[in-house]
Parts: structure tokens; C-alpha cells; sequence
């Protein structure tokens, strides 16, 4: 019985069907699903309309303060065909496994895909911020479009409905488009 090997010692093999990773699993486990849904996400056909703009439904304790048809009529004011690679308009809700949310914006590049991705505030207007009160130049940018304050939870910006809007059309949608240029630059620089 020399050269044949113990059972103990194949017996995981026999129950392994093709595709299946080591220990029994059908997919890597990750902890923060970060794979789940924005890179899912396909490049347009040469037959979509783009950008392709979907929302989410977000819980009753937020909003969107803009819609699709802003983010695209704020696209059109850049210079005709700087703005054209952009694929996606995704107003997205925020994960549920996080009680207190701060970011509102994520801009994401790859496989073809270009796009702004916004997240909503809270119904009271009120945007949390991560690292206790902002500091110099962003406190600047806040401060023309909200009220700084601090509660138990920590240190926000209180925005009005009005005002919400201008900043998400003026700050946050021109910094996703400015980081997807650079983004798209780099990644195709024989076109600029």
C-alpha cells in the first residue's frame, strides 16, 4: 500500500466542485463588500444614451437635494465634449451597515465606466462631518452654503433645501467631473 495516499488527506478534494475556493466557500468572503455593486457597473454600448442615470431609493430619513436632469443640465455648461466620457449618474444610497454616513460624493473610473456617484443628506439638512470640524479652506467652502454647528453627535453643516442643491451642483458635481478628467487624462493621454 505504499504510493497511495489516506483518505483524511484527499477527502476535501472529493467534495470540491470546479470554481469553489479553498475551505468550501463560493466566493471570497469580504468584510466590507466592496466588490457588491459599483463594480458591477458595464461600459456602455455604442447604442446607450449617455450618461446612463439611475437613484436609488433612499429611507425615509434622507433626500437627494438634485435630480439627474440638474446634474445633466450642469454637465452641459462645460465646453462642448469635455464632459462627453462621462457614462454614469448614480444618486445612491448610502450602505446600511453604517449609522452615521459623511461621504456625499464618490467619483469612480475603470473598465470604461466614468462615473458621479452622489449620496443623499439627512431630511433635516444636516451633513455630519467625519473628522470633527472642518479646518482652513473647507470650512470656507461649507460656510457659503450652511451653518456650522455641534451636537452629541459631532460637528455639521446646516444646509436650507435652497442651498443643498447650489452646493451639490456647485461644489460636488464639478469636483467629481474635475477628478474624472484627471482620472480620464491619465488613463487616456493621447487624447488630450
Amino acid at each position: 500500500m505504499v504510493g497511495i495516499k489516506s483518505r483524511k488527506l484527499t477527502a476535501w478534494k472529493k467534495n470540491r466542485e470546479f470554481g469553489d475556493i479553498m475551505g468550501g466557500r463560493r466566493r471570497v468572503k469580504l468584510k466590507d463588500n466592496i466588490v457588491q455593486r459599483e463594480h458591477s457597473l458595464l461600459a456602455p454600448s455604442e447604442f446607450d444614451e449617455i450618461p446612463i442615470c439611475f437613484a436609488d431609493n433612499t429611507s425615509r430619513d434622507y433626500y437627494f437635494p438634485v435630480t439627474t436632469d440638474d446634474i445633466k443640465e450642469a454637465l452641459s455648461r462645460y465646453p462642448d465634449g469635455a464632459t462627453d466620457f462621462i457614462t454614469h449618474i448614480w444618486l445612491r444610497k448610502h450602505s446600511k451597515t453604517k449609522k452615521y454616513r459623511y461621504l456625499i460624493a464618490s467619483p469612480i473610473a475603470g473598465s470604461g465606466v466614468y462615473l458621479i456617484g452622489l449620496y443623499p443628506i439627512q431630511t433635516d439638512h444636516r451633513h455630519y462631518f467625519e473628522n470633527g470640524k472642518p479646518q482652513g479652506k473647507d470650512l470656507h467652502e461649507y460656510e457659503k452654503y450652511a451653518r456650522i454647528g455641534c451636537d452629541k453627535k459631532g460637528f455639521y453643516a446646516q444646509f436650507t433645501p435652497e442651498s443643498a442643491k447650489q452646493y451639490y451642483l456647485e461644489i460636488l458635481v464639478p469636483f467629481c467631473v474635475d477628478w474624472l478628467i484627471e482620472e480620464h487624462k491619465r488613463r487616456m493621454p493621447w487624447l488630450y
